[in-house]
Parts: structure tokens; C-alpha cells; sequence
């Protein structure tokens, strides 16, 4: 593994460091995989985003497209 240096605000290390104290992992582990953990998130979304512009660009069927649209987002934003 490779070292690098992140700076963060106080309140958000003190949240850190509380969690990871509760969890008993270190700094690095909960950085490592809070990141892991968004990186996903977003290669999830981009995947959702690909698959609704090619249902809107040429859906198979109306009834399914529109079903797909109004589904929930996965997402926690």
C-alpha cells in the first residue's frame, strides 16, 4: 500500500475517529473503505444513467421503459 496525505476539518476527523474507535479499525480503514464504498455508489449510478438514456433513446416496450423511470434511486443522496 501506498501512503498519501488527506487533509480533513476537525469535526469530520473527530467523527472518524469516534467510528473508527466503535468499529476498532483505524483512520485508514475507514477512509479506505468509506472510498471503496463511493466509488461504487457512482459506478452504479453511471451504469443507471447509461441504462435510462438508452430506454429514453429507444425503448422496447413503453409500459417497461416508463416502469424503469419511476423506479426508486439506489442512491443515498
Amino acid at each position: 500500500m501506498k501512503n498519501v496525505q488527506i487533509s480533513f476539518d476537525e469535526e469530520l476527523l473527530e467523527t472518524v475517529d469516534m467510528v473508527a474507535s466503535s468499529a476498532q479499525m483505524s483512520r485508514s480503514a475507514i477512509v479506505r473503505k468509506a472510498l471503496k464504498n463511493w466509488l461504487r455508489q457512482r459506478q452504479v449510478r453511471e451504469f443507471e444513467d447509461a441504462w435510462i438514456a438508452k430506454l429514453r433513446e429507444a425503448p422496447q416496450d413503453a409500459e417497461e421503459a416508463e416502469a424503469w423511470l419511476s423506479a426508486e434511486s439506489w442512491s443515498d443522496e
